[in-house]
């Protein structure tokens, strides 16, 4: 039995802009730059609902739940003590960590996380190309495609990774109207265009920056396709 509070925030995961969905093409923070050759996430519970003793499943019941969606996570989820849990792609295309009272929700060509309160947020989306794009390709790539999902777009700036990565930092409003306030990495490994978006959901991306270090320090891809 799922609890409603998941429901909630799945609904909220469901709406998260995609970017990477906006491209005719196959798919694929802060100053801190993902790692060179590593690759969501964990949930911790935001608040059950208070539920009557009347309503409580049997303990035997609880065990069976437990066991069940403990058995559905093991492939792509590793739990981190003290931090949250490790979400990794069943084809070991990339790996990305999130915080505690985070949830995720696996995409076909990714997969968006979502904080517990809705402020911060973000996705990776991955990507198919046959053409070798160069620093200015990438940069071009991503621009044409957030400005396709965002409307309202006053671009800050751009930088190199040092891992070769291009990471463009942006503010502009979604689909429902939500301001944005988001930090993107786009890089090229093989034949696969890989993204990294993160953003403030109607709040400044800052305040979130303890989170975007421990998301972007954990991102891993795999850089031989």
């Amino acid at each position: 039995m799922i609890h409603p509070w998941r429901w909630i925030i799945w609904g909220i995961l469901v709406s998260l802009p995609i970017l990477g969905a906006c491209s005719p093409v196959t798919e694929s923070g802060d100053d801190e730059t993902p790692t060179a050759t590593p690759e969501m996430t964990g949930e911790s519970t935001p608040q059950p609902e208070e539920n009557s003793s009347s309503d409580l499943p049997s303990q035997d019941t609880e065990e069976t739940e437990e066991t069940d969606e403990t058995n559905d996570t093991n492939d792509t989820e590793e739990s981190i003590p003290g931090d949250g849990k490790t979400y990794r792609h069943p084809e070991g295309i990339f790996e990305i960590s999130f915080p505690k009272h985070y949830a995720h929700q696996p995409q076909a060509n990714g997969v968006s996380f979502l904080s517990a309160n809705g402020e911060f947020g973000g996705e990776v989306t991955y990507f198919e190309t046959q053409e070798t794009l160069t620093i200015d390709d990438l940069e071009e790539l991503y621009r044409q495609r957030t400005q396709t999902a965002i409307r309202e777009m006053a671009w800050q700036r751009s930088e190199l990774q040092p891992d070769g990565s291009v990471r463009l930092d942006w503010r502009g409003k979604n689909a429902s109207g939500q301001d944005l306030d988001a930090i993107g990495y786009i890089e090229q490994h093989g034949d696969r265009v890989y993204v990294l978006n993160l953003y403030g959901i109607n709040e400044s991306y800052d305040i979130y920056v303890e989170d975007s270090r421990l998301i972007v320090g954990s991102y891993q891809v795999d850089r031989n396709p």
